[in-house]
């Protein structure tokens, strides 16, 4: 019987413990002692972390159609929440480059947040700081319509949002699944200046959708957007637009960001890119991202019967 009783009582004094660690919380929050903790979290981009629902790329109406690896780091700067990360990429053209497999992963994240927007956000992670992995984005691109001396081209987009990312505690992703649908058109102009040899107005219209933690909307059906334009420079290519998506639930859940950024048009395999992100509404970030494209040559597949 005396050997139970430790066991016994170090178990009850971790319950105890354990149990007490969470007080702080409850009482921040006026928990109810019935309702999830998870209920507590606000499904919008403006209450979780920089890669829980972020605003798509930008795409272009064009389909790129080499294969490439990209890995890239990013800071995102705000008032409360300060996030480094890890991204990676890959990038896989087949059927003569007419469609591609496109997976993006953030392998990485460290963030640093205040106790205020750790309690904005009903977060529980008590010190605010910490590391999380994130959701993996699977996207199926389609040139629809190939670009020529007539017209521009039209690319569609398939992206599905896994639930892969975790730190849910604390906030930093939404562990929900979510799906995007989108056109965009570009096309290729002559210029008339020597700095710049070609530029390419872009545009792109669709729908995001993403699951929530509440009973009566389970998902978010947002309008998804966006517009810029591209320069070619020859040693480098310019980007500036504007991208958004709209959702329906007035959490602060329309978030628009600009965008900016240069890349080098490279002499052989390796590509650099450095681009700023702004926020211009229901964002609170300032971004600034340095990625690494390795190309490793053309479509996995050609479309032709070669036998």
């Amino acid at each position: 019987m005396r050997a139970l009783a430790l066991p016994l009582l170090l178990i009850g004094c971790l319950s105890a413990q354990a149990q007490e660690d969470w007080d702080w919380w409850n009482e921040t929050h006026d928990w109810d002692g019935v309702t999830h903790w998870w209920r507590y979290l606000t499904p919008s981009a403006y209450y979780l972390g920089p890669n829980a629902l972020p605003v798509p790329s930008l795409m272009n109406g064009e389909l790129d159609d080499e294969v490439r690896l990209s890995l890239g780091a990013e800071g995102h700067f705000s008032n409360g929440d300060d996030t480094q990360d890890l991204m990676t990429g890959l990038h896989a053209p087949f059927a003569g480059g007419r469609v591609a497999l496109q997976l993006d992963w953030m392998a990485l994240e460290h963030y640093t947040m205040d106790t205020v927007t750790r309690d904005e956000r009903a977060a529980r992670d008590r010190d605010g700081t910490g590391v999380s992995t994130g959701d993996l984005y699977v996207a199926t691109l389609v040139q629809l319509v190939q670009e020529n001396d007539d017209h521009g081209g039209l690319l569609l987009r398939i992206r599905l949002k896994t639930a892969s990312g975790n730190n849910l505690a604390g906030a930093r992703h939404s562990e929900t699944p979510g799906y995007s649908f989108d056109l965009s058109w570009g096309r290729w102009l002559k210029a008339g200046s020597g700095w710049l040899k070609r530029w390419r107005p872009h545009a792109m219209a669709g729908f995001l959708v993403y699951q929530t933690n509440r009973d009566d909307f389970y998902q978010n059906d947002c309008l998804l957007f966006g517009a810029g334009v591209l320069g070619d420079h020859g040693g480098l290519r310019s980007e500036v637009g504007v991208a958004g998506y709209l959702g329906y639930l007035d959490l602060r859940d329309r978030p628009i960001v600009l965008r900016a950024a240069l890349t080098t048009n490279r002499p052989g395999k390796l590509e650099h890119r450095l681009g700023v992100q702004a926020p211009v509404q229901d964002w609170r970030y300032l971004s600034v991202a340095y990625t690494l494209r390795v190309y490793l040559g053309g479509p996995l597949w050609s479309g032709r019967d070669t036998r």
